[in-house]
């Protein structure tokens, strides 16, 4: 049949028509969930930079403070210093894997390490200088600070010999090998029970020796029968200490040139009777008392940091 009127070819534009009408209208909503996502952009920049702008208004309301109060250089009050952890062996391990990680490509990443005042030529931001002044260690303090995002103070195990510092792309960590790897005599004292052991590194005693003896506990009545009492229970201490004496003798002969340092801790009145005997450096200590069954956790005492995490 002959189409007379061309109402095929009117169906098939309609056709083209409808389908390039279906085609713009697919543009239409790309092109509005493009303008939608665009004013979201815009909206959360917008609302980020207001959050900036406050920021740095309060930070420079804050340094226009401290930089007319003469109490701002003052040393930390006792309620302002940073609080302070004991992490464990596991937990320092993934520290120290952490800080390895660390990198800048400015090689400013610093390490400092000094057993008094913060060296002059260190450079340290304001607070954490206050920290090291205010924090009191006679073993010495290691300082590690990453420019403009942290710095930790850490109180070592055994006492810094000497000033030094290092800056890098890295943080310098091998003080603390060094540390993990002391060889160290150990003395927990006690009255009637004190522990000996000589440890080469913090993986655990080398050797193990425990004096125990009688020695008579308090005694609550008063008069002669006080006094008798007392004077008894000086000879048991004296006895004791003797005891203690004779093994720690045998311990030096074997590992006196080995061990870097003696761990004393205890009870007062035995260290101070002890600690002519030694002749080793001796670091004092205020240790746990020590539990037969649980000598890893004395270890991990003795080769323990504490750490403060400095607000910069």
């Amino acid at each position: 049949m002959v189409d007379l009127f061309g109402k095929k070819k009117l169906e098939d534009r309609v056709l083209e028509l409808e389908e390039a009408r279906a085609a713009l209208e697919l543009d239409k909503e790309e092109f509005m969930r493009t303008l939608e996502k665009r004013e979201e952009k815009i909206r959360k920049l917008t609302s980020a930079n207001q959050e900036a702008n406050l920021a740095l208004k309060a930070m420079e309301q804050k340094a226009a403070a401290v930089s007319l109060s003469p109490v701002a250089e003052e040393d930390f009050g006792e309620e302002k210093l940073p609080k302070s952890w004991k992490p464990g062996k596991r937990e320092l391990d993934i520290l120290l894997q952490r800080l390895k990680a660390c990198s800048s490509p400015k090689d400013d990443l610093l390490v400092a390490s000094f057993p008094g005042p913060v060296p002059e030529e260190v450079s340290l931001p304001l607070q954490a200088k206050k920290a090291a002044l205010a924090i009191k260690s006679p073993r010495g303090k290691i300082i590690l600070y990453y420019p403009q995002l942290f710095a930790l103070l850490l109180i070592p195990p055994f006492p810094i010999q000497e000033s030094a510092s290092w800056e890098g792309s890295t943080f310098q960590l091998d003080l603390f090998s060094e540390v993990a790897e002391t060889p160290v005599l150990v003395v927990s004292a006690h009255a009637g029970d004190t522990f000996l052991g000589v440890a080469m590194s913090r993986e655990g005693f080398e050797v193990l020796e425990f004096v125990e003896s009688q020695v008579k506990e308090k005694h609550s009545k008063g008069g002669w029968s006080q006094k008798r009492f007392e004077r008894l229970r000086e000879e048991d201490i004296k006895n004791h200490v003797d005891a203690v004496q004779e093994k720690l003798s045998m311990l030096l002969a074997k590992y006196g040139t080995i061990v870097k340092y003696a761990i004393l801790s205890g009870d007062e009145s035995l260290t101070r009777q002890i600690k002519p005997s030694i002749g080793l450096p001796i670091v004092e200590r205020r240790l746990e008392p020590h539990d037969e069954k649980q000598l890893d956790s004395l270890l991990q005492e003795v080769y323990g940091f504490t750490c403060y995490r400095i607000e910069i």
